[in-house]
């Protein structure tokens, strides 16, 4: 039931009791405590129904709220399907881009070693001459002894048809078994790969099959 406060004394009354407080305080006038709207006279009576509680104490913009809140959500979802589409375009233009950047360096790397393969082997090839299998000293890096070990083997093998295990065990054994050398059958073993790949592309190998 709605409830009035009286202006003039302050008693807050029922509005079943307004008209005979109305009586008894001459200079009476109500306001309604819900809405807080000010009635004159015998207005009050026609005054039947209120805001609800939920309106009182959480005010009367949260209806406004709630369209915006609302408004904002439609045009929300309306918005996806342009954004949608501009976000994998720009996705798709900035994959390519970096795709497109990362084959330029790889060719640039790519270059940038050949270049320096040449430059090795050239500066190999001046020196390879005067280089063979010294039996007093032995690099002491297992890859370097190794590359001294395949060019000698390479340079002095009878047959240009042996094979590559036969190859692999005449360096290995020369490596090792050398005076000064500090190797391990094991070390020697796992070393081996590199030392080819070091002595092909530097031209040792080519240089000793051609001497």
């Amino acid at each position: 039931m709605v409830s009035f406060v009286c202006n003039y004394c302050q008693d807050t009354l029922k509005k079943a009791k307004l008209d005979v407080h109305a009586q008894r305080c001459r200079n009476a006038s109500f306001s309604c405590i819900d809405c807080g709207v000010d009635f004159e006279g015998a207005s009050y009576r026609q005054h039947t129904s209120c805001i609800t509680e939920s309106e009182k104490y959480e005010g009367k913009s949260k209806p406004k709220k709630q369209q915006q809140k609302n408004k904002e959500s439609k045009q929300n979802s309306a918005v996806p399907s342009r954004t949608s589409v501009s976000t994998v375009d720009q996705l798709t233009k900035k994959a390519q881009a970096i795709e497109t950047d990362t084959q330029s360096e790889n060719n640039a790397s790519k270059s940038k070693k050949r270049k320096a393969v040449e430059t090795t082997s050239n500066k190999s090839s001046k020196k390879a001459s005067s280089a063979g299998w010294d039996s007093t000293n032995l690099p002491n890096d297992a890859v370097d002894a190794l590359v001294s070990a395949i060019t000698h083997v390479v340079q002095t093998q009878k047959s240009e048809k042996a094979s590559f295990k036969t190859l692999k065990k005449q360096c290995l054994k020369l490596a090792v078994n050398h005076p000064k050398s500090k190797l391990s059958e094991s070390e020697a073993k796992k070393s081996f790969k590199k030392a080819i790949f070091e002595a092909l592309s530097t031209g040792k190998v080519a240089l000793a099959k051609n001497q």
